[in-house]
């Protein structure tokens, strides 16, 4: 059994109020930039005169970047961008929304409504929820889809037999009107099959797990079953260690998470062996105060991301290095976090914390109390509307894809591998791309390429804020303190060897040409240090210096 939300953030909170009862803790309540440097192994191979590109962004007169020259961008290629986020939990997942469920399917309405306005509220496209299957196998699709005849939901699919709701999402001050499908999936023992298309037969195969401690055999039937089913099958919590990179290429898998939110959790408390890093608890502090001082409340996830977990992001090259497994980014929102009263009457560190309230008041208030941790803006540090906005994943389907063709088009993209996991905290990218071309035919990211063949990379033009952002575009470009950015060329191979970088384009709107002549999987990594969060930082302005991973793509093959 996995530890929820809630679980993670009560571990840490005890271990770092007993660390601090002992007059200690990790040594620093700032960010440690943790060195990304990466070394080039290789370079690029030279290119003919008219693909050997390496281009300096111009600029308007309002300072806005003009997009280099270059391949066409998908949207010319005959492809049209979608976004999507994968592990979502409901309220019925037994563990999520306060664990406010019970067997007869009375799952807390407000807690429904939340979930929907939230989904919304990210203007997502797609959004493929995974509850647990002890709650979500009890239910009809109709209800799982959270389908409201009243507000003008359509449910998709056969007549009788839905696979997805298509909600019309109402105009906000923050959104404009948009439509959203909904689809139905679970997440068990590290299998997670999205965009079902009906329960599982037999019903025991509604759950499962790709643990190695499983037989191959058992855990391939069970792949099999749930793709029986019209599911892309995802691999959930690739981070831990009781499911190995071997595992994952022999189960049949389709995709598997490079990055887990709950896994940064697992990092600050010294999970998978790590070294805890509890001193970052304490930075919550200055969330929880007035607004007038708190850092924009949705940049919380700071504290942590500068120290995000490698394991899964090692794995998926290990991986790689014998078949092709899509990357994508596992959400995992579960708005339960709810802690006890530790520092209050009868609690667990009554008495303890009083010597910490003059420097952290906010922080032990909240342990003194318990209940929801709440945010400067009046909303709970887990709420569906803050964490469905973090992590997404971007995908390319054809230009002109019905309506009631989305869902399949979506998981064919998330399965061929034209995908791009996406940290949207720090920006949304603009005009990024990686496309090959053999002879006269461009070759999308997923597809297949041979020795000799040109791979053409395009870093994002610049950082954009989604329209619920309160920092402009115009901040990246600060003179005196610029956002930067760094895009990584990683290739694996089936030789043994590690993972590694062979050309690094520094800087923003660079259009370059990689002539390729060796074999192996190719895919781009761009890594900004996000100095436009500054101002919105306050005084955890230093971790707009720590570099973190922005956007990461999907391999293309190259044969011989």
């Amino acid at each position: 059994m996995k530890r929820t939300p809630s679980r993670f953030l009560s571990s840490v909170l005890t271990a770092a109020v007993a660390l601090s009862a002992c007059g200690s803790s990790d040594g620093s309540s700032t960010a440690a930039t943790k060195d990304r440097t990466v070394s080039i192994v290789d370079t690029a191979s030279p290119t003919d005169s008219t693909a050997d590109l390496a281009v300096t962004p111009t600029v308007t007169e309002t300072g806005a970047p003009v997009l280099p020259p270059g391949p066409p961008l998908p949207t010319g290629r005959g492809w049209q961008w979608g976004r999507t986020v994968v592990h979502i939990h409901s309220a019925f997942s037994h563990d999520a929304c306060d664990g406010e469920i019970d067997v007869t399917g009375k799952a807390n309405p407000d807690c429904l409504q939340q979930f929907r306005d939230a989904l919304c509220a990210s203007t997502l496209d797609v959004a493929f929820v995974t509850d647990h299957p002890a709650h979500m196998s009890e239910f009809p699709f109709e209800k799982l889809l959270n389908y409201r005849q009243d507000l003008g939901d359509k449910l998709l699919g056969p007549v009788g037999a839905p696979q997805a709701n298509l909600i019309q999402c109402p105009a906000t001050k923050e959104v404009p009107a948009h439509p959203l499908i909904v689809t139905v999936g679970f997440e068990a023992n590290h299998l997670m099959p999205v965009g079902l298309h009906h329960h599982v037969s037999p019903t025991e195969f509604e759950g499962g797990s790709l643990s190695d401690a499983v037989t191959l055999t058992d855990v391939q039937a069970h792949v099999a079953a749930v793709k029986s089913a019209g599911a892309l099958v995802v691999n959930a919590h690739s981070e831990e260690t009781d499911v190995s990179a071997q595992r994952l290429v022999d189960s049949g898998i389709d995709a598997m998470e490079i990055y887990n939110i709950h896994a940064n959790f697992l990092t600050v408390i010294g999970g998978q062996g790590g070294k805890p890093k509890l001193g970052k608890v304490f930075e919550l502090e200055h969330f929880l105060g007035p607004k007038e001082t708190s850092p924009w409340p949705d940049l919380v996830l700071m504290i942590m991301l500068d120290m995000q977990p490698e394991a899964a992001y090692e794995k998926w090259h290990t991986v790689l290095a014998q078949k092709h497994v899509t990357a994508l980014v596992g959400n995992d929102v579960h708005r339960n976090v709810k802690l006890e009263a530790y520092c209050g009457p009868g609690g667990q560190y009554e008495g303890v914390c009083k010597p910490f309230a003059d420097k952290y008041p906010n922080l032990v208030k909240l342990l003194t109390e318990g209940g929801m941790p709440m945010m400067a803006d009046g909303d709970r540090i887990d709420s569906y509307r803050r964490m469905l906005r973090l992590v997404s994943d971007r995908v390319l389907v054809s230009s002109g894809t019905a309506t009631e063709d989305k869902v399949e088009a979506y998981k064919g993209a998330l399965r061929d591998g034209h995908n791009w996991v996406v940290f949207d905290l720090l920006g949304e990218p603009d005009d990024f791309d990686m496309v090959g071309k053999a002879g006269e035919t461009w070759v999308e990211m997923g597809g297949k390429l041979h020795i000799g063949d040109v791979l053409w990379l395009r870093t994002p033009r610049r950082a954009y804020p989604a329209t619920w952002m309160p920092w402009s575009e115009a901040d990246t470009r600060n003179a005196a303190d610029p956002t930067e950015i760094r895009t990584l060329l990683w290739r694996t191979t089936t030789d043994g060897q590690p993972a590694q970088v062979v050309q690094e384009y520094k800087g923003f709107a660079q259009v370059a040409s990689y002539k390729l002549d060796k074999p192996g999987r190719y895919h781009l990594e761009v890594r900004m240090t996000p100095r436009h969060l500054r101002p919105w930082l306050k005084a955890l302005g230093q971790y707009a210096d720590a570099e973190q991973r922005w956007v990461v793509g999907n391999p293309t093959e190259v044969a011989p």
